[in-house]
């Protein structure tokens, strides 16, 4: 699907401006619902998906970015249909506002709120295949605030962020992108996360709307200070064929043992990281046009499994869950408005320990989710 296409005005003092702006929202219907359930209580019901509006100066000796903009998103399996919620980043509807200065043709340098340089996927529905999200993207960050440094030169270029990690406030994170064009329809992709030092357990954490050890607001989770003191390497190839688009993505994450934190307890348990934890996720993506058509189908197929010992390691589901699923969406798209039907199916192969799962006795092994989204593009 083509995202929003941005517009040329003339920003006046600020000189030539690229305006864009997006809005979707859904119907949606799933299995699996209850209380207690990682999918939520409610079986039907209707959201609000994204909204976003963004301004972009990319020339001149100081460049910006400015993004004001709210989402959520749906990882099948492991979280809730939800509405946008503003309290959910420290910073509120304010995503990435930062400033680039060009200090040559190839090297340059910014500072601010930037986008995550971690994963295949989107934060925003409209850029990825399908609008429900693998796990591989739950786990991983979504923009923080720091300095980073972009070289490009031919077929090759690399990003490097020093900030925040996680949206936590504490700057010990960071995060790397390598990009390589093998030619002109395949390209492949390195990132990584590196915790350069100790992110304790009363730090915010975006990933769950709270504190890191889900204590003190009671909408943090567990898992949370695994999380933010991760490190994790993964990658993605894509290529074209015929209009049909091909990207292979895995991704490896993992957080040493923390005991300075185990006499601070959250809901009873405490945030002790007894033993190393892990997390590995592979998918396949496909999305194929129709040429000279206003339709396209996108898809992906996931494998994911964690490995743990505590509450800390509740990475998706349960700790030491393992699941495989699948999605598929018809789109149609014409000019500034597209329809889009999901439709996603995830089995629990393990229902880890402590075991959990779908449904009122938290025993289900398979979900299933439905989303009819319709949105604005420009």
């Amino acid at each position: 699907m083509n995202g929003p296409i941005p517009d040329q005005i003339d920003g006046g003092p600020f000189g030539m401006l690229k305006i864009s702006a997006a809005a979707d929202g859904y119907f949606y219907a799933q299995s699996g619902a209850a209380g207690g359930s990682p999918v939520g209580p409610k079986p039907n019901g209707a959201d609000i998906d994204a909204i976003m509006i963004q301004a972009k100066k990319p020339t001149g000796p100081i460049q910006f970015a400015v993004q004001l903009a709210e989402y959520t998103n749906i990882n099948l399996g492991a979280n809730k249909p939800k509405e946008i919620n503003g309290s959910m980043y420290t910073t509120g509807p304010l995503r990435a506002a930062y400033i680039t200065l060009p200090l040559t043709d190839d090297l340059s340098i910014s500072v601010g709120q930037m986008d995550s340089l971690e994963g295949y996927e989107s934060a925003f529905a409209w850029n990825n295949p399908v609008a429900l999200r693998t796990v591989i993207a739950s786990v991983e960050n979504s923009d923080s605030r720091g300095v980073s440094a972009s070289y490009a030169n031919g077929p090759f270029s690399g990003t490097v962020i020093y900030g925040d990690g996680y949206d936590t406030g504490v700057f010990n994170y960071l995060q790397f992108l390598v990009n390589y064009n093998i030619n002109a329809k395949s390209d492949v992709h390195v990132f990584g996360g590196v915790a350069l030092g100790v992110t304790g357990p009363n730090t915010f954490a975006y990933g769950s709307g709270g504190l890191s050890n889900g204590g003190a607001n009671g909408i943090g989770g567990q898992g949370q200070l695994a999380n933010v003191n991760s490190n994790m390497l993964g990658g993605w190839y894509s290529t074209v064929i015929n209009g049909l688009s091909l990207t292979s993505e895995v991704q490896y994450q993992y957080a040493k043992p923390l005991h300075r934190y185990d006499g601070i307890t959250s809901g009873g348990t405490s945030d002790n990281i007894a033993k190393e934890t892990s997390n590995i996720g592979i998918a396949e993506f496909a999305d194929y046009h129709f040429s000279n058509k206003a339709y396209s189908i996108g898809s992906w197929a996931e494998y994911a499994t964690s490995h743990g010992s505590g509450a800390q390691d509740n990475w998706f589901v349960a700790p030491n869950a393992e699941l495989v699923g699948f999605a598929v969406a018809p789109t149609w798209q014409y000019g500034h408005i597209y329809s889009r039907l999901n439709a996603g199916y995830v089995h629990l192969l393990n229902q880890g320990r402590p075991s959990a799962g779908y449904g009122s006795s938290g025993a289900g092994r398979n979900q299933v989710v439905s989303t009819l989204e319709f949105g604005l593009l420009f």
